[in-house]
């Protein structure tokens, strides 16, 4: 994957991709942690949000990576776990969107 070279076109439409992923999956996180405040009733509720949030901070520091030399992998990942979709990828070359949609649909990632 180090090998692929991304035009600045790409590298603008990989990036919008890849923030529109990031906004959608902090909206998701925010509505979790909104309904485990409105849930909270005991003092291990509020020690279930912290470790939630740890383990939350910890994947999405992993996921998120935006080096052009991960960026395949980490757009598939993104579309494998339905934060973006095809159509997020509209200008990336054709190779490029093939790849991902073939990581993302197929058992690299279980």
């Amino acid at each position: 994957m180090n090998d692929i070279r991304w035009t600045k076109k790409e590298k603008s439409v990989a990036r919008k991709a890849f923030d529109k992923a990031y906004e959608r999956e902090c909206v998701s996180i925010t509505d979790t942690i909104k309904h485990m405040i409105n849930s909270v009733s005991t003092p291990e509720d509020l020690w279930k949000i912290q470790d939630y949030l740890s383990k939350t901070l910890r994947n999405i520091a992993k996921k998120y990576d935006f080096r052009y030399s991960m960026l395949i992998l980490v757009l598939a990942r993104l579309m494998k776990d339905e934060w973006i979709e095809e159509n997020d990828l509209s200008g990336l070359d054709e190779d490029k969107i093939s790849k991902i949609v073939d990581l993302a649909t197929g058992q690299y990632f279980k």
